[in-house]
């Protein structure tokens, strides 16, 4: 049976959620359709497994971390890290078959959030992270902010490469002073990067889920905004962001104002990108109409379109998750 496109996104390294939020509990999480559980064990490192245990299917989020293993609140089974199931409490002393572990998932946590590749470890080699590098510049203090769109991946992640609207949507915060008239828009598309140079400031975009907002010259008082985007299914989109800046770092309760204002601007988006239709962007560029202004977001269209037609690592929401 042929793939829906629409159900199908980049196998790609994806935040889950800040690191401050994963405690002594066990937390639920979904990308891409994987419903997973993440715990930490008892040096503090951060694990994924699949949600549901392989015995009762009951959800391993309710149960607990003992001794450093996740343990199911039904029937008290244990896995570690690696999904492998160490502990079945009604047959102690005997082998514990395969069928009893679970898929784990590949996880690390860069810039206080947690990233999570969304196929089972035992499927594949895992690539290397990478991160913009101004998240883990320490001349930048960094406000934390989320959220949550009810929209296809593709239509959010194209809002913020799309300059022709910040003088209409945002015409009361950051497009105060933006022109309607678009003639000169310089931008590069190389492989996996979209840069656009924008008045003072440079976008710059990576395939498939990181974006940045900096000033294009360097100064001592300086200021970035940077989100990334996690696919939860083809319906919904989670929105992680960091609001830096390089002055008034000692003032902790400047904090919440930068934090604030960035969900003030995203909120503006979000109704007219939650309003779109087709869900995710069409099939073809032909079959919405184009101007000059849209450049960045062709640009975006086109390695979509590769993405999809490339023989490139993907997950699909179809797609079951192997457990063992």
């Amino acid at each position: 049976m042929e793939e829906n496109i629409n159900r199908i996104f980049p196998c790609s390294w994806y935040a889950v959620g800040f690191s401050n939020e994963l405690g002594k509990k066990p937390v639920r999480k979904k990308v891409i359709g994987r419903n997973m559980v993440l715990y930490r064990d008892q040096k503090g490192g951060a694990h994924a497994l699949h949600a549901y245990c392989p015995h009762r299917g009951a959800d391993l989020s309710l149960g607990c971390v003992k001794n450093g293993r996740l343990m199911c609140a039904y029937h008290g089974w244990e896995f570690n890290g690696e999904g492998d199931c160490e502990e079945i409490p009604s047959q102690p002393g005997k082998p514990i078959p395969k069928f009893a572990h679970t898929a784990s998932f590949p996880v690390t946590e860069h810039a206080g959030l947690i990233w999570v590749y969304p196929k089972p470890a035992s499927d594949q080699e895992v690539p290397d992270f990478q991160i913009m590098p101004d998240l883990e510049d320490a001349r930048y203090r960094l406000s934390p902010y989320k959220a949550e769109w009810k929209a296809h991946f593709t239509r959010v992640v194209e809002s913020v490469l799309d300059v022709a609207h910040l003088s209409f949507v945002h015409k009361k915060t950051i497009g105060k002073r933006s022109k309607q008239a678009i003639q000169d828009l310089p931008y590069t598309h190389d492989g996996d990067q979209i840069v656009i140079q924008n008045g003072g400031g440079l976008l710059e975009y990576w395939f498939p889920q990181q974006w940045i907002l900096r000033p294009s010259e360097k100064t001592k008082n300086s200021f970035i905004n940077y989100v990334t985007f996690t696919p939860v299914d083809e319906e919904e989109t989670l929105i992680f962001g960091y609001a830096g800046r390089t002055f008034a770092k000692k003032l902790k309760f400047m904090d919440k104002t930068f934090s604030k204002y960035s969900l003030k601007v995203l909120d503006e988006d979000k109704s007219v990108v939650e309003s779109q239709h087709p869900r995710p962007i069409p099939e073809a560029l032909r079959m919405e109409a184009h101007v000059y202004a849209d450049g960045p977001q062709i640009a975006f269209r086109k390695r979509w379109f590769d993405f999809l037609t490339a023989d490139e690592e993907h997950v699909s929401l179809d797609q079951p998750v192997k457990v063992y």
